[in-house]
């Protein structure tokens, strides 16, 4: 008897994410009504952004905005968040899972041994990384049955490391690539499930690029587990020379400022 969609076993994922009122939001909005019906989103977890302090994160803004853009952005954050409180209007992680029915919980730190437990009791599938702000240790990384993937916004093996997309403006590229890929213990490393990329107009603002390509990630994961779960993955090695980049400093955001890329 040929198996079919309401006999067959739902693939079971955890999600690993942090939550901003910008971006992820968009991430969210686009995977979660794009993943198909066998697919089960069992969980959503938040981590701390970047994994620090937020006194830490608003040192690592200002030097990323700049004096002028840091105020803008902190009105906008401001603004975004009050009106996610009051229910006006979803800019976070929770409120849209909420509109899904996905549960989302706070974690401390994803490589606990309670939580690895946790991912094999409950025979979870897949854990999809999404801007995770913590590197997964070698229990997590084996603990799913069929194992873990990452979101990275650049066509890797190019742009590995923090905010691809400023790096690729900074060098002047025409398009932007998205890539999910298998997790192993080095840093955006494994072999690619699915890539694509997006035009760059002369036009696009960082945030502009940034948001788009949390669209395509959105989409290109959920088209990823999508076909995971109708067992026709095929996964390929990264091949290419690669390159590795970490947080911006203020003066390479000053440079990209004087190519004349706005950053909002």
């Amino acid at each position: 008897m040929a198996e079919t969609s309401s006999t067959r076993k739902r693939l079971r994922v955890y999600v690993v994410t942090q939550d901003d009122p910008f971006y992820l939001p968009i991430f969210f909005r686009h995977f979660l009504t794009e993943a198909n019906r066998e697919v089960k989103i069992d969980r959503i977890f938040c981590l701390d952004p970047f994994d620090e302090s937020f006194a830490a994160l608003i040192g690592r803004m200002y030097r990323l905005y700049g004096p002028v853009n840091f105020v803008r952005r902190g009105i906008s954050y401001v603004t975004r968040k009050a009106s996610d409180a009051l229910g006006v209007s979803s800019h976070s992680v929770r409120t849209v899972a909420q509109t899904q029915g996905v549960s989302v919980e706070t974690l401390n730190t994803v490589n606990d041994a309670s939580f690895v437990e946790r991912v094999e009791e409950e025979e979870i599938d897949v854990i999809l990384s999404v801007s995770a702000p913590e590197i997964f240790g070698p229990s997590l990384l084996n603990a799913p049955t069929w194992g873990c993937l990452n979101v990275h916004t650049a066509k890797l093996p190019q742009y590995r490391g923090m905010l691809p997309t400023f790096w690729a403006l900074y060098h002047g590229d025409d398009e932007i690539g998205v890539t999910v890929h298998t997790m192993e213990e080095e840093v955006d490393q494994g072999k690619i499930a699915q890539q694509s990329t997006f035009p760059v107009a002369s036009s696009d603002t960082l945030d502009d690029v940034i948001k788009r390509g949390k669209e395509e990630g959105g989409r290109l994961a959920a088209k990823v587990l999508n076909t995971l779960a109708e067992g026709e993955l095929q996964l390929r090695p990264m091949e290419g020379e690669g390159s590795y980049f970490s947080f911006p400093s203020a003066e390479e955001r000053r440079e990209l400022q004087r190519k004349g890329r706005r950053l909002l």
